[in-house]
């Protein structure tokens, strides 16, 4: 597994560095300072996950993962973030964010979110995965979901960010079916966006399966 962190604190990067290689000693890790430097990695070398600061000097704020987003849309993005309100992650989410990592976590949520991202589960804040603290999904548990391996693929591909476009070329489908995937994926969760699909998804704690 290759994993790009970007970060221009370097004492964030060798952090998230050593908890990566203690959960897969394995993984090979790539470190970028800025947007720029992040994609020009990104653009040189295939990445499996990337880690991305919010508050990036040449790109702050929105700007850096919308710019990663757009220049490497099939890259999940997982952003890590001093500001955690639920705009914020709501916002993150919507831009096409993989999950959501708060930098105020203590040591053992934080290797708890990268356990989970590395065996490829979903991980967000507490706030939006207690089942009494968001009033955005009410869908049904993970038994009840009863989707088939394809819809489960395109979930898979959709909680990573992936547009239809690009998730029907990565399947080999139309994108036309695509949209009656992801259609089913939503009624299956009883929600509306693929935003609140992918709370669904970290609330269960599910393993997707890879595509």
């Amino acid at each position: 597994m290759r994993i790009l962190i970007v970060d221009d604190h370097a004492l964030i990067r060798e952090g998230m560095s050593i908890m990566i290689r203690a959960v897969n000693p394995e993984a090979e890790i790539v470190q970028a300072v800025s947007c720029q430097d992040g994609l020009d990695a990104a653009s040189s070398s295939r990445f499996d996950l990337a880690l991305l600061d919010l508050q990036l000097p040449d790109k702050p704020g929105f700007v850096a993962l919308e710019t990663l987003r757009r220049e490497q849309p099939e890259l999940p993005v997982v952003v890590i973030s001093g500001v955690e309100d639920r705009a914020t992650v709501i916002r993150a989410l919507d831009a096409g964010a993989k999950a959501f990592v708060p930098k105020s976590a203590d040591a053992t949520k934080t290797q708890a979110a990268v356990d989970a991202l590395l065996s490829g589960r979903i991980y967000l804040p507490e706030s939006l995965t207690e089942v009494n603290g968001s009033a955005e999904v009410q869908g049904t548990p993970p038994e009840d979901w009863d989707l088939t391996e394809r819809q489960l693929e395109v979930l898979s591909l959709l909680v990573a960010g992936l547009s239809n476009k690009l998730i029907a070329r990565r399947l080999g489908i139309a994108e036309s079916t695509v949209k009656i995937h992801v259609s089913a994926v939503l009624r299956a969760f009883r929600v509306t966006s693929r935003t609140q699909a992918l709370i669904m998804v970290a609330r269960s704690g599910i393993r997707l399966p890879p595509v």
